[in-house]
């Protein structure tokens, strides 16, 4: 009897688990170009970026998770002006249900006409679990009439590419472990 309870309970388990739609992670990446102006501040950084010289954005070249909801009429929103002291907490862009929240900026750099950004946040969407993304924008330079007016390229990725940095002690922690191995087979050996 006990025997028949289990399995009945296990049967039942498996056609709900199999009926439900499981949550993951968003992965996938997309991209969008368009013109912007950009303010730089006294270390060359970017400090706000206008986009109202755009009529429509729209995302290009989807990947992953993101191709399944985008299509050619799918129109990227983005906050404007996209002020960069003020990103943390904020909804930065909506697309297709996807919406981006700030959390830090990773990298903010000029070199000559061209600059780089690296915004960290979160990519909510009712289908997936909250995931940490990565929005890298860049502008290629098109001064006109002295107004930093420039053509920008930007790449959404999630879930946002993991920076490691060796520290010591980690490397200290390795060293031990090899070690260790070493010994271990080496004793085995004896």
């Amino acid at each position: 009897m006990l025997k028949k309870l289990f399995a009945a309970g296990l049967l039942l388990f498996i056609t709900a688990t199999a009926n439900a739609t499981p949550i993951t992670r968003i992965n996938g990446s997309f991209d969008v170009f368009g013109i912007g102006q950009t303010t730089l501040n006294a270390n060359g950084e970017i400090a706000q970026v206008d986009f109202s010289l755009n009529s429509t954005l729209f995302p290009v070249l989807a990947t992953g998770d993101y191709l399944d909801y985008f299509t050619s009429d799918s129109i990227f929103s983005v906050k404007n002006p996209l002020i960069l002291s003020n990103i943390v907490g904020v909804e930065l862009w909506t697309v297709e249900g996807f919406s981006f929240t700030g959390t830090s900026i990773r990298q903010n750099s000029t070199q000559g006409a061209s600059t780089g950004l690296y915004i960290i946040g979160n990519v909510t969407h009712a289908d997936f679990i909250t995931t940490e993304t990565e929005w890298f924008f860049s502008t290629q330079g098109l001064t006109n009439d002295s107004v930093n007016v420039k053509s920008f390229s930007s790449t959404v990725t999630s879930p946002a590419p993991a920076v490691t940095v060796a520290e010591p002690t980690s490397l200290a922690i390795f060293a031990l472990g090899l070690m260790g191995f070493a010994a271990r087979r080496k004793r085995k050996s004896v």
